[in-house]
């Protein structure tokens, strides 16, 4: 083996060395290409045969994985895509609904677009009050809508009034009497500010804010006995002819007019108590709602729930209160769209409303008493003079007008 390398080498050099020429080779075999080179190339092309398999497993792998990548790419877009469609299509739902369809539960469009009707109607049964229409008692109706009397003739007719408002003290003193046949059913009704307020009736009774037929004449009694006081008679035709009829008439009229203004509250008070039709409509609009038709029947006068027609006060205080001091109302805002401030806000404003409602209330109270005031103050500057010119005008002493 030595001596053929030492062969092979030293043809080799010769062929360096020779000048380059083509040569005709034969070789029939060699040992170290078939038992060592051959062998180790079998193993390099397994081995690069297992990296070839190795890469395509992996290249498999990453276009997998990118294709999975795409795909959740893809759902995502698409999912999103959809929700923004959903999202829209629920906002012009929302608009739709809102521009639409009534809510489950009305708020003040009922009250707010009814006000003005219930305030003309109101109006217009004080005008009717103040010359005895709407009164069915005839003793009331009589005392409220003649011309004035002389003071004692309307203390007779003020006594009559006051039989059928009989208390249980009085008839304890002087029952069964023409002026107290029994105790009343409205005890004191003619004589009690409550009656105004709250309406005629038994002591402790729950306040009732429409009044029915008996509360109005009772109301009418009191306003009659607290700001219409006779001061002078209403001159005959013949008195009324001189100089003094004339003198008389014109102080009569003066004080009328100052009459006028001190029973306006109470008048304005009462008709606002009376059963007003141009509220059924609103207030059956508002019982569409669970909340208030539960309040209504929780807090609604005896009146209101056997008519269906409220006061114009009761209906401004279920309005109100319905809102504030009704927990259903509560539980209908939890169901409501909108975040908790809002809520809040319509919570604050709700309370504002029973608040300035409370504050009206006190006003025309104060009204009322203002008023009854201010006939005190008119009888005390006018009775004198006009019962110094009735005197005069009985006796004959008159003065000819020219």
């Amino acid at each position: 083996m030595k001596y053929s390398a030492t062969v092979v080498a030293l043809a080799v050099s010769l062929v360096l060395i020779q000048p380059a020429a083509a040569y005709a080779v034969y070789v029939s075999g060699s040992a170290p290409i078939e038992f060592q080179v051959m062998p180790a190339m079998g193993t390099i092309n397994a081995t690069l045969a297992e990296i070839l398999t190795t890469e395509t497993q992996i290249g498999t792998a990453i276009v997998q994985a990118s294709d999975k990548q795409v795909s959740a790419v893809t759902e995502a877009a698409r999912a999103q895509r959809e929700s923004d469609i959903l999202g829209r299509q629920t906002e012009r739902l929302e608009r739709a609904r809102d521009s639409f369809t009534v809510t489950d539960s009305i708020c003040s469009e009922s009250a707010s677009g009814m006000a003005t009707q219930v305030s003309k109607q109101t109006r217009s049964s004080a005008s009717r009050l103040s010359g005895g229409g709407g009164v069915s008692s005839e003793m009331v109706r009589k005392s409220v809508a003649s011309l004035p009397v002389a003071p004692r003739q309307g203390g007779y007719r003020s006594a009559a009034v006051h039989a059928a408002y009989c208390t249980a003290e009085e008839a304890a003193t002087y029952g069964g009497t023409d002026l107290c046949p029994q105790v009343s059913p409205l005890p004191g009704g003619d004589i009690e500010l409550r009656s105004l307020m709250d309406g005629a009736g038994a002591v402790g009774k729950a306040p009732d804010l429409t009044f029915n037929q008996e509360q109005v004449d009772a109301a009418m009694a009191y306003m009659k006995n607290s700001s219409r006081h006779d001061a002078g008679r209403t001159p005959g035709k013949g008195d009324i002819q001189s100089a003094t009829g004339r003198e008389y008439q014109g102080l009569l009229t003066q004080y009328k007019s100052i009459q006028s203004a001190a029973s306006q509250p109470q008048l304005d008070m009462i008709a606002a108590s009376q059963p007003n039709p141009a509220t059924r409509d609103a207030l059956g609009e508002s019982l569409q709602s669970p909340s208030a038709s539960q309040y209504f029947s929780a807090t609604a006068s005896q009146e209101a729930q056997k008519s269906g027609v409220m006061s114009e006060r009761e209906y401004e205080s279920f309005e109100v209160g319905r809102r504030y001091a009704n927990t259903a109302y509560e539980t209908d805002l939890q169901a409501m769209s909108g975040d908790n401030l809002t809520r809040e806000l319509v919570r604050i404003q709700s309370l504002g409303n029973w608040l300035q409602l409370g504050i009206k209330n006190e006003l025309r109270k104060a009204n009322v008493i203002a008023g009854q005031q201010l006939a005190m103050a008119a009888k005390a500057q006018y009775a004198p003079q006009l019962q110094q010119l009735s005197n005069q005008m009985s006796a004959g002493v008159t003065a000819n007008a020219n």
